[in-house]
């Protein structure tokens, strides 16, 4: 089964996504705008990682060719094993978290969708003036989807007063070392092969997705 989702958990995600929709269509009626936000903001970023990784697909690639000037743009630094770590058990368990607790703890929903909107920003400026491309995998859910939860999410957020000020206080530092620690330190930490999860084979991401 853990094999199953490393090769396969952006597809799982996106079947995910659906199932998550749902859910919020059965309690529309029953949950604040804050906390469909959170959950849509899931389900958002659930879609927007099936971008990045099944189609088009290539983002790995781009990301260790790019950014990294890596000569193995297929394994290294960013591999399956290391996305799996990155989105799966980093981003998808606090956005659950984020979305069960919802305004009991609003610090964290303030930190993820602060994550959603720093997306946005990366997939739509700082990957395309760093590649000198007009598109990247994920850019076009970040535009459609992750930027719109986002604003709804903090004007919902300020319209229900739904946080006090040490929430702001916790949650926007928080978010913010939550963007540089996935967005920088994660992969940071795993060039170092050692401390990658070892797994049987199938290391790499298949050349014939990477393009520019």
């Amino acid at each position: 089964m853990l094999e199953f989702l490393r090769k396969k958990w952006f597809d799982v995600g996106a079947v995910l996504s659906v199932v998550v929709m749902k859910g919020i269509f059965m309690e529309i009626n029953k949950i604040s705008n804050v906390t469909l936000a959170i959950w849509v903001g899931f389900a958002s970023l659930l879609l927007h990682q099936f971008e990045e990784y099944h189609w088009p697909g290539y983002f790995p690639q781009m990301i260790n060719k790019v950014l990294y000037k890596s000569k193995l743009p297929d394994s290294y630094p960013l591999n399956p094993n290391g996305a799996f770590i990155m989105d799966v058990l980093v981003q998808w368990t606090t956005f659950i978290i984020a979305g069960f607790f919802s305004v009991s703890a609003i610090w964290l929903g303030i930190a993820v969708m602060l994550f959603l909107f720093g997306n946005f920003i990366m997939h739509a400026f700082y990957y395309n003036i760093k590649a000198n491309t007009k598109y990247n995998p994920g850019m076009f859910t970040s535009i459609v989807f992750l930027l719109p939860v986002s604003i709804f999410f903090f004007w919902s957020l300020i319209a229900e007063h739904a946080a006090g000020v040490w929430d702001y206080v916790i949650g926007i530092p928080l978010g913010l070392i939550f963007i540089f620690v996935n967005f920088v330190k994660l992969i940071d930490w795993m060039k170092d092969k050692n401390v990658q999860l070892k797994f049987k084979k199938n290391e790499n991401y298949s050349s014939k997705s990477t393009h520019q």
